[in-house]
């Protein structure tokens, strides 16, 4: 039987043509320029469709064997972390792990996101002030949980679509201000975003509400519509995806309503996540809740049926 690629769980007009590789490391994009990706682990219906294809996909066996053996080269990577009571000497790859599988409190508790006195030369030094998330290369934090997810280490996620988009927020006295953020995240549950932790603490924080400017009537316009349709369709609006500076797009939200975390980024860059469930957006933007969360259940609904074709031609070879 030839081995399966994962470019066959969607037609090849509906991937980003020039990223498609047979590893684990494939998205499937829903416009051009990435702007909107679905990655197999960010489903549990998928991770297991995916798990259940490296049987019988050589290739893909073979990129996970990879992907672990580099990961376990990690062990060979010595540090040592300087507290005020001890120097703990550990590894990167204990790091990672711990870190990935929230597991910190066996550092003794230390914060991975605090300043920290770190060396990578031995336990007498020289230190460097940084903290552990700031240790972390991006690329090598995804294959360590691409590997832990299938590794059933980690607990399996609901659908989520990854954006490289930017929405209009209005906030301070009356909304008279008005900055651009990131929205990170669609899920079937709510919106994440994230904005510079500097802005969020003097400004955004400052008032009880924001009122979020987003474009929901592009996404409803693109239900029903078969893949091709649909990342054609979303693809005219790559470069302003959702975003709006309509007054009558507005939805106003209490800061109360969000789920906020604080966190590093890979580049260093101190950054605040806030989550809003379509629930908290619905009390004032009934109309914007049901576009989100329509578009996330179609979406998910279209990879349900790309992974069981799949699964079919597997049963069936």
């Amino acid at each position: 039987m030839p081995p399966v690629s994962l470019t066959n769980l969607f037609p090849a007009n509906f991937l980003n043509d020039a990223e498609i590789h047979q590893s684990l490391g494939e998205e499937f994009s829903l416009c051009d320029h990435g702007n909107m990706v679905f990655h197999w682990a960010d489903f549990h219906e998928t991770c297991d469709a995916v798990k259940e294809s490296m049987e019988s996909n050589p290739s893909l066996l073979e990129d996970f064997k990879k992907r672990e053996t580099s990961l376990k080269q990690l062990s060979l990577i010595p540090v040592w972390i300087k507290t005020r009571s001890k120097v703990h000497q550990t590894t990167m790859f204990d790091l990672y792990q711990k870190h990935i599988l929230n597991k910190t409190h066996l550092l003794g508790g230390i914060d991975p996101f605090g300043p920290l006195q770190i060396s990578f030369i031995s336990g007498s030094g020289p230190y460097k002030t940084l903290s552990i998330a700031e240790c972390f290369n991006n690329k090598t934090y995804q294959d360590f949980v691409l590997v832990s997810l299938l590794r059933g280490e980690l607990p399996k996620r609901n659908f989520r679509i990854r954006l490289k988009s930017k929405v209009l927020v209005e906030y301070g006295d009356k909304f008279a201000n008005a900055q651009l953020i990131n929205l990170e995240q669609m899920t079937t549950t709510g919106l994440l975003f994230s904005v510079d932790a500097d802005f969020y603490n003097k400004e955004l924080s400052k008032g009880p509400s924001i009122r979020i400017l987003i474009d929901t009537n592009l996404l409803h316009s693109s239900l029903n519509k078969p893949l091709p349709e649909l990342k054609a369709y979303l693809s005219e609006h790559t470069f302003n995806l959702l975003y709006s500076s309509r007054k009558e797009d507005a939805v106003e939200c209490t800061l109360a309503g969000f789920s906020i975390q604080s966190s590093f980024d890979f580049y260093k860059n101190k950054k605040v996540y806030l989550f809003t469930s379509y629930e908290s957006l619905a009390k004032n933007g009934e109309v914007s809740a049901k576009n989100l969360k329509a578009f996330v259940d179609y979406t998910r609904a279209l990879v349900r049926n790309h992974y069981q074709r799949l699964s079919d031609k597997l049963k069936s070879a």
